[in-house]
């Protein structure tokens, strides 16, 4: 049996299944709720239930205060819904409102989906999994390696489950290491001011280059997990060398989206030349007829972001709905606090 639970004040709804606690349930339905350790011992999750019943599902180690005990306060991952609900919480709505995270992760599979792609699945610790944003990074750290910065492709609604998308490139020590399963990471993270606007009610039209790919399909995770009825259009340039290596997985998401279409394009060389470009003008124009409004993301390399962005802006996008993915690493790292 599943029930239905509101959120105040922003009446956002989730839906629990059975044997869920409400944490994993609004994470799973791609909440931004505010948690860190999942298991009842920081207290970040808590908030104030205001209608219903809950049953607990552990002896959590964090300890309300007498205020926040007659004032209902519960958390969300020690609890479990006996019937609708309705609770008060705060949800982030700005990337500056997750704290930096350092993390140790495993790797748990290494997927090679063409010659010149790998597809790393890394897993934290239960007790410590990772709060990101959909469209963000992170600072992937192997030990006497190196580092690498790398776009998060997987949902927001699963912090343990991580996944990367590699290619291959000449001269990066972190890249040519052969990573196997087992192998401990450091993660640190996450960073990137863009991220998904989960309120926008415009369509969105989503420009992927190469393995850039990684952030457009987070957002795409995050779009259907929150269930957004919005046109989505993506469009995604790949080399021949390293394919649409996903490609049936991006047809498969017209199954989840109500009006959705997938424009693969192709190029023969690693960076695009004159002719791609104009392929790609030629995609955006077809994909915008008749998507008013419209939200733009755009992840590739230098050349295909500027491109991609002045394109659309004579097509009459509004310069602030256009949005670019960057992977670099935040330059304010030390205003922000350290957790997990």
């Amino acid at each position: 049996m599943t029930n239905q639970v509101r959120i105040e004040p922003s009446g956002h709804t989730f839906t629990t299944l059975p044997g869920e606690t409400l944490l994993e349930a609004a994470l799973r339905s791609g909440l931004n709720i505010q948690y860190s350790c999942s298991n009842g011992t920081c207290g970040e999750c808590k908030v104030r239930l205001l209608e219903g019943e809950v049953e607990p599902v552990m002896q959590a180690g964090y300890r309300f205060t007498i205020q926040e005990q007659n004032e209902g306060f519960i958390l969300l991952c020690g609890n479990r819904a006996v019937g609708d609900l309705v609770i008060e919480a705060q949800e982030t709505h700005f990337p500056g409102d997750i704290p930096l995270q350092q993390i140790t992760a495993k790797v748990a599979r290494v997927e090679q989906p063409s010659a010149h792609v790998r597809i790393l699945h890394l897993r934290t610790p239960r007790t410590k999994t990772l709060r990101f944003m959909a469209g963000q990074h992170l600072c992937l750290k192997l030990r006497g390696v190196g580092s690498y910065d790398a776009a998060v492709a997987s949902c927001p609604c699963n912090g343990m489950n991580l996944q990367f998308h590699l290619p291959e490139r000449q001269g990066e020590p972190f890249l040519a290491e052969v990573l196997h399963v087992g192998q401990q990471l450091e993660l640190e993270g996450p960073y990137g001011d863009i991220t998904l606007d989960v309120d926008a009610k415009g369509p969105l039209l989503l420009l992927a280059m190469g393995t850039e790919f990684a952030p457009i399909k987070s957002v795409i995770e995050q779009a259907i997990n929150l269930d957004l009825r919005q046109p989505v259009r993506l469009i995604w340039l790949a080399s021949e060398a390293e394919g649409h290596y996903l490609e049936n997985y991006c047809r498969s998401w017209s199954d989840s989206l109500d009006d959705y279409r997938f424009i693969p394009l192709s190029m023969p060389g690693s960076e695009p030349g004159p002719g791609d470009m104009a392929a790609l003008r030629q995609a955006i124009n077809e994909q915008l007829e008749g998507l008013e409004g419209a939200d733009a993301y755009v992840a590739g390399s230098r050349l295909f972001r500027e491109v991609g962005r002045e394109h659309l802006l004579t097509k009459g996008l509004d310069a602030a709905r256009i949005f670019e993915f960057r992977q670099r690493l935040a330059p304010r790292r030390e205003q922000r606090s350290v957790s997990g």
